[in-house]
C-alpha cells in the first residue's frame, strides 16, 4: 500500500479526533459526556515531540471553538521499555483485524478488505463493530433509558446528526483541519449510514 492514495485517514488523524470528540461517538453522546483516552503507549519509532503533535498539540487553537463538555485532551504519552526493533514491513501483514471488549467471550476476527466476518454474507456477516450492529445496540440503550424520542430519527444517519453538541465539535475539528492546511477529512459514502434503525423495520 506504500505510496497509494487511500480512502481512510491516518492512525494519528483518528487518534487526534478521539482527543477532541471522545471515543463514544455521536450515538452514545446522547447519553454520556465525552470519554477520552487516559494514555497512549507506543513501541518502536517513539518520539515524544512528534507523538504529542500528532495526538493532540496540533489542535491547540481549536479548544476555544468547542462546545461545553468537549475539550482538547492531552493523554499521557508512554513508550514500552523494550521496543521490538525488527523491521516491520506493512506489505507482509495479514488482512485480518481483531476486536475485543471487556465482557466479550472471545476476540472477533474480521476480514479487513471487506470489513466482514470471514466466509459469511448478508447481515449475518456484519461484525459487532459494524454500523448495523451499533445501530441495534443504540436502539436497545434507548429503550433501556426510556428515550423513545431518540428513535424518532428513523435512520442511523439522522440519529447521529441529532447529537447537536457532538456535531458542533466535529464541525469545529474539520474546519480547523482545513484552516491549518491539514487537508479535508476523508468521508465514507453517505449511503453507508442511510439505513433505518432496527425499531423501524
Amino acid at each position: 500500500m506504500r505510496g497509494q492514495r487511500l480512502r481512510t485517514m491516518s492512525c494519528s488523524d483518528k487518534l487526534v479526533r478521539w482527543n477532541v470528540l471522545g471515543l463514544q461517538g455521536a450515538l452514545m453522546s446522547h447519553f454520556i459526556e465525552p470519554v477520552y483516552l487516559s494514555s497512549v503507549t507506543l513501541g518502536a519509532l517513539y518520539d515524544a515531540g512528534h507523538l504529542a503533535r500528532a495526538m493532540c498539540c496540533r489542535m491547540n487553537e481549536l479548544a476555544v471553538a468547542l462546545p461545553p463538555g468537549y475539550r482538547l485532551h492531552h493523554p499521557q504519552l508512554n513508550r514500552v521499555s523494550v521496543a521490538d526493533q525488527v523491521n516491520r514491513s506493512t506489505e507482509k501483514t495479514t488482512e485480518s483485524s481483531l476486536n475485543w471488549c471487556l465482557g466479550d467471550s472471545t476476540a472477533e476476527v474480521i476480514h479487513g478488505p471487506t470489513g466482514r466476518l470471514p466466509q459469511t454474507s448478508g447481515v449475518a456477516g456484519a461484525p459487532r463493530v459494524s454500523k448495523h450492529r451499533l445501530a441495534e445496540l443504540f436502539v436497545s440503550v434507548c429503550r433501556a433509558a426510556n428515550r423513545p424520542d431518540l428513535l424518532e430519527a428513523g435512520s442511523y444517519c439522522d440519529a447521529k446528526r441529532g447529537a447537536a453538541a457532538f456535531q458542533q465539535a466535529k464541525q469545529a475539528l474539520l474546519s480547523h483541519c482545513r484552516k491549518k492546511g491539514y487537508g479535508r477529512w476523508v468521508h465514507k459514502p453517505v449511503e453507508q449510514e442511510q439505513f433505518s434503525l432496527p425499531n423501524t423495520y
